[in-house]
This record gives C-alpha cells, structure tokens and sequence, in this order.
C-alpha cells in the first residue's frame, strides 16, 4: 500500500471514525482503525460491533493495499504532524509514515480478521440534516442511559403515512416527535428501533461535515441500518423487542394548564436543585393564582424558592419532579415559552411548545408532607 493524502484531511477522518473505537474493545484487533486503499480511492473503517464508520478520502493511490493500525497510536501521531501531504507505505505489517522532516513506523496487523462492515446499496429514507439533529437532540434526553431494559436504549421509529414519529422513553419520561422526509419508500411501514447512542454520534457529524441530508437504509434481515452521508457512512445495529405502547401513555386531557417563561424556569430549577441534592433531586412546582412557584429544601442544606409571574388555566396545584428529567427537557428547548399541561399531582405531566409534534411527558414523584 503507497497512499499520498493531506494531513488535514487525515486528522478530520480520523476524527471520526475513533467514534466507532472502543475503549475496551470486545476483540483485539477491534482497537484499530482500517486503512484501505483500492483504485477508488483511500478508506478509513473502524467499529465496535454496535456501531461502525466508514470514510472515503481524497487521496493519490500509488499501490493498493490494506492494513489494520492502532486507532490511538496513529491519531496521535497524525495530530502532531505538519501541514501538507502525508506519504503512508505498508511494507508487511509495518506503516512508514513521512511527513516534511518527520518519519516514523508504526507496527500494525492483518486485515483479515477485521469485521466485514455493511455499506448502503439502496436509499429507503432521505432526511433532512437540520430536522434529523433537532428531532434526535430532543428526543434522546428520554431514552434509558444503562443496560438493565436494553429496549429502553432505543428510539422507536414508527412509520406512518409520509411521517416517521420519534419516540423514546426510560419508564420515567417520554419524548415524542415527528420527521417529514424529504422521500420515504413505501416497504417502511413499519416500527424499527434504533440504538440511541448510535443516532446521537450520526447527529454529531452531521454537524461536523456540514451535509444537507442523510440516505438512509433498513435492513431489517441482518437486523442493521446505514446512514449515507455524502463520502461517510455509518452503520449500526437495530434494537430487536417489542417497544412500549407510548400511545396508551400520553394523557389527553388536563385540569391544569400553565404557560411559563422557559428560561425563567430553567434557571429556577438549576436553583433549586443545589438544594436538592440530598433529597432525591426533588423539586416542587407549586401554582396558585397566577404565580408558579419552584421549591426545594432539605434539612441538611437549606430550602430555596422562585416565583414567577405566568398564565394559568384550571385548578390550582403542587406536582413533584425529579430536577434532572426537568432540566433535560428545558435545557434541549430552544422555544421561549412552554406550556405545562397535567391533572393532578400524580399524574403524567405534558411540557410541550409551540412545535405540535414534540411532546415530552414526565412522570411525578409521589412525596411525603
């Protein structure tokens, strides 16, 4: 393998795909990275068997070749170098790297039990980049962050119509929100789940390479699916299980409706959960009039309270959260007003915005007087 490739160019690949790179990889050679090189151009691979990156670089192929290097070892090697051209040549399992007045060889290793990583053939889906990030970022805050329910990891994409809705949910919180594709085949009309972890890392670089929509493809026998994005692509696995009936968990009616300054009550919570630390990160919003009250106290710390002036329709009430699950939802919220709808202390409570697709619903907290 003989490769001449830029070094900006190598650093941002790299970059990347050292998302797919474990820390404590399943399998040795599974710490690598990939490099490829065939008469279409240079590739740099890597994955974790959950998730996989696949990069093409602009790059003068000399002689084709492939070889597994240490992610790390090479990433920080390639940080270090000099602006300009990079010349990259395999001789066995060794890589001479030459940069301006700097050479160097790194020992690497076969590519033969590397892992075959699926590429995108067909595009089912075609979305938007801008709306795919948003929906992602908001409803990624709901989905569980351990192990224990492995469904609960996942985002439901349940197709319907022209419309995907976007659901995830811990057992404590739900999200709920809508993409409109840019084009859609009808074979998905169905319900796929998708790793959370895995949406979230496509999301980020999307950001990073400034790509205005994202090919998609399900394939729902090998149980994967494949974002395409311009010269990326990036593979993971789907969530198999059923997903719980968020339909049944969404509450249509209320007795309380309470339309509140977002950020006036995001900095409340933030308050107050400096005093809820021993307690649980339990903090009350109290309404009465047409004053919403954030309250938190703890016999070791201290109580503080916020009031604010806000619209209310309805009955007067006290509702227990948790702070956190408050201030995911506020903290991804981009709108300057939110409505708080519930019917009563113990019941689901619904936040949502002037965006009519994106509901969030979070649970209450049952507390002692």
């Amino acid at each position: 393998m003989k490769i001449t490739v830029l070094t900006e160019n190598l650093k941002k690949g790299l970059s990347i795909i050292s998302r797919g790179i474990s820390s404590r990889p399943q399998l040795p050679i599974l710490s690598g990275v990939l490099l490829k090189a065939d008469s279409e151009g240079m590739y740099l691979i890597s994955t974790d068997l959950e998730i996989s990156f696949w990069i093409r670089l602009g790059a003068k192929i000399e002689e084709e070749g492939e070889l597994v290097m240490p992610a790390k070892l090479l990433t920080d090697l390639v940080l270090s170098l000099p602006a300009g051209p990079v010349s990259l040549v395999s001789e066995g399992d060794r890589l001479k790297v030459t940069a301006g007045a700097v050479e160097a060889e790194i020992m690497g290793q076969s590519a033969e039990d590397f892992p075959a990583i699926p590429r995108l053939s067909k595009e089912q889906l075609v979305l938007g980049t801008g709306e795919f990030r948003e929906v992602i970022e908001k409803v990624s805050v709901s989905s569980a962050k351990d192990d224990t329910r492995p469904i609960l990891t996942g985002l439901l994409w349940d197709f319907k119509d022209e419309q995907v809705v976007v659901v995830a949910t811990d057992g404590y919180r739900l999200s709920v929100d809508k993409i409109l594709p840019k084009t859609k085949t009808k074979e998905l009309e169905s319900k796929l789940i998708l790793p959370s972890r895995s949406l979230m890392e496509v999301a980020k670089v999307l950001s990073d390479v400034g790509e205005d929509k994202v090919l998609v493809e399900f394939n729902k026998e090998n149980q994967q699916v494949i974002f395409g994005l311009k010269e990326i692509e990036i593979a993971s696995r789907l969530i198999s299980g059923d997903f719980p009936p968020y339909q049944q968990i969404l509450p249509n009616t209320y007795k309380t409706r309470v339309e509140v300054d977002r950020l006036e009550l995001l900095e409340a919570v933030k308050r107050a959960k400096l005093f809820a630390k021993d307690n649980a990160n339990i903090v009350k919003l109290s309404v009465k009039d047409q004053v919403l009250e954030v309250v938190a106290e703890s016999s070791q710390v201290g109580k503080n309270n916020t009031k604010m002036e806000v619209l209310r329709e309805g009955d007067e009430v006290v509702v227990a959260f948790n702070a956190n699950y408050l201030l995911d939802y506020l903290s991804v919220c981009r709108e300057e007003k939110i409505v708080w709808e519930t019917e009563g202390e113990l019941k689901p409570s619904v936040f949502k915005t002037g965006d009519e697709n994106w509901l969030q619903v979070v649970m209450p907290v049952r507390v002692q007087d």
